[in-house]
């Protein structure tokens, strides 16, 4: 692997996993097998519901679009640009038939947004009752580990920062934190492994045994302690946050922890989209199988993106 390797991975390991994912999203893990007795290994295989059939097959979800927001603020302002990416979220969000999150639509849509939208996530926040820990913010976070990569205090600033325009809670905030912390370090070579993940982690679970209860049940090889398919808290965003872990501990390659996560159902697409950025960047782009890295519709904008964003980085 090569750093452009690595960040292709990232993109594309998280745009599949998003893709694939979409097929089991919001299924128990009976489901699951009731739907795809033989397995779930490729896009053509997603069953055609309602919820499905709104997308074309391979075709990435809101986890996707919205990480695209932030990584076109960044390649058309080459630094963080807070507002223009709460203004992209802004534009995606009222662009017509889109899947978006209860969190993510209930500050976009408020009053005031455009202006400060940090603001209105904290108020959205503290009138949930300092509760609402949703995934939203984790599975768009990637590129962000991939941007200034080699500046560890800057990944955890920009990463803190894009989260608490739609996501106030300070899990969410851990969890964005600890997915860019670990792809910037696997962009600077070091090896994906559970020493890794325990050092990163370290520091959020002394200061929050909630996050450190996610990241003990990760490092638990049996992949059903992270209850990934449980509908009383699909969405959470220590649950995504435990499947990458899981997936970077445990996947001895991208294919492997993306079917070990799709399969468990549950929130699966965003499970995915984070666990996919992750394992991308430890196996690389020539790690994901070709067949699945070419049944993404829209792969050519991907190219094109990481295209510019090497041109700044080397």
């Amino acid at each position: 692997m090569n750093l452009t390797d690595q960040i292709k991975g990232v993109i594309y390991g998280q745009a599949f996993g998003d893709a694939l994912g979409l097929g089991t999203e919001f299924m128990s893990k009976e489901q699951v097998k009731y739907h795809y007795p033989q397995g779930l290994g490729q896009v053509d295989q997603i069953i055609e519901d309602a919820h499905r059939s709104r997308w074309q097959k391979g075709e990435w979800t809101d986890d996707t679009d919205q990480m695209l927001c932030i990584f076109d603020s960044l390649l058309a302002h080459r630094k963080l640009h807070l507002l223009d990416i709460a203004d992209r979220f802004y534009q995606w969000a009222h662009s017509g038939d889109v899947d978006i999150g209860n969190t993510v639509a209930s500050v976009v849509f408020a009053s005031g947004f455009r202006d400060n939208p940090q603001q209105v996530s904290r108020l959205v926040w503290e009138n949930s009752g300092k509760n609402n820990a949703a995934n939203g913010a984790v599975m768009r976070t990637s590129i962000l580990g991939a941007w200034d990569y080699q500046n560890l205090d800057m990944v955890a600033y920009h990463a803190e920062k894009v989260c608490k325009i739609t996501h106030f809670d300070p899990r969410c905030i851990a969890s964005c934190r600890i997915v860019c912390a670990l792809i910037a370090l696997m962009l600077q070579g070091e090896p994906g492994d559970e020493k890794l993940v325990a050092r990163v982690c370290q520091p959020y679970m002394e200061a929050d045994h909630r996050v450190k209860d996610y990241v003990d049940r990760a490092f638990d090889p049996a992949i059903e302690k992270l209850e990934l398919g449980a509908s009383h808290s699909i969405g959470y965003t220590l649950k995504a946050l435990g499947a990458g872990l899981w997936g970077v501990i445990h996947a001895k390659s991208y294919e492997e922890g993306i079917l070990a996560i799709v399969h468990e159902g549950g929130d699966a697409d965003t499970n995915a989209s984070v666990a996919g950025a992750l394992l991308g960047a430890k196996f690389g782009y020539s790690g994901i199988p070709r067949v699945w890295a070419e049944s993404l519709l829209h792969r050519e904008a991907l190219d094109k993106r990481i295209a510019r964003l090497m041109e700044i980085l080397i």
